[in-house]
């Protein structure tokens, strides 16, 4: 099952099977890939989860919908830091693809190897604490027997509509702030809720497959435009903290030119494209949702 939720399912067992087979992905990342990917992928499920709840926030209640959202985002920041040195490399290695041809072959050799010198110190302070082998493997084992199954009462679609709604518009609201103040957290805030819109049309997509595929897509795209802004922002706040050991200030001066040149042409291109997703009012949009739903959906499930 990928993560949508599925018409011939009542809404209640949607949610928790796409709620179990997220964590479960969690522990299997864990056991198959090498520990960076695996705590790239672990990250993503940790805020699929989360997007999941927010979709049936209104039905759960506010204190089942908190409780649930704190336990999965407190987990996700555990594995922040070490998933930003990550993010770092392969954000260096864009930026070589990017500009490589116009610099030196070796330009950025030093200031990635130093990255990953400390990325694998991380790593072998995070194993000597047993972090991958007991501590997040028991924080997953709780989250798949105890937050699965949520208090989700109806199996009416359309108690997901105020979410919807309120997604879309804080979406639109975080759109307008981040080109009117341009700045690495109003970015951000624009980014999460791209976010949060691209995974709820991912789990209606069953709703009208063709429609939401090319919606999704745009979306995704979009939400991609700005991640990878915000690893721009992320990559030069820490080299104006320590400019990861470079010695030629000129070096890091020219990566900071490389960061900026690169940013603006990513925002550049995520406006039109927002402007295209976020174009309808609010209201327009969740009745928009509400009549495929109506049309599509509850006369299939259970």
């Amino acid at each position: 099952m990928t993560y949508k939720l599925e018409k011939d399912k009542s809404l209640k067992k949607n949610i928790t099977y796409v709620a179990a087979e997220e964590v479960d992905g969690c522990l299997s990342s864990l056991n198959t890939l090498n520990i960076h990917e695996a705590v790239h992928d672990i990250r993503k499920r940790l805020k699929k989860l989360r997007a999941l709840a927010r979709l049936v926030r209104d039905d759960m209640g506010e204190e089942n919908y908190k409780s649930v959202n704190i336990y999965y985002r407190d987990l996700g920041r555990e594995l922040a830091e070490l998933r930003d040195l990550t993010a770092h490399i392969e954000t260096m290695e864009a930026i070589r693809e990017r500009y490589g041809n116009y610099l030196y072959v070796n330009f950025f050799n030093t200031v990635i190897k130093n990255i990953e010198k400390e990325r694998d110190k991380m790593e072998g302070e995070l194993r000597k604490e047993n972090f991958f082998s007991e501590h997040l493997p028991g924080k997953l084992d709780y989250a798949k027997n105890e937050l699965v199954k949520w208090p989700v009462d109806s199996n009416d679609i359309q108690i997901i509509l105020p979410s919807i709604q309120r997604v879309y518009k804080r979406g639109k609201n975080a759109l307008k702030e981040a080109y009117e103040n341009p700045s690495k957290e109003s970015f951000h805030e624009w980014r999460k809720r791209v976010k949060y819109l691209w995974y709820q049309i991912l789990l209606l997509q069953d709703t009208w497959p063709e429609l939401f595929g090319s919606f999704e897509a745009e979306i995704h795209e979009l939400a991609d435009l700005l991640g990878n802004d915000h690893d721009l922002m992320v990559l030069k706040e820490r080299l104006n903290k320590d400019a990861f050991g470079l010695k030629d200030p000129s070096h890091a001066e020219l990566i900071h030119a490389l960061v900026r040149e690169y940013s603006d042409h990513l925002r550049s291109t995520a406006k039109l494209k927002g402007e295209l997703i976020y174009a309808e009012e609010p209201e327009a949009f969740t009745k928009r949702m509400a009549a495929y739903t109506e049309a599509n959906w509850n006369a299939q499930s259970n």
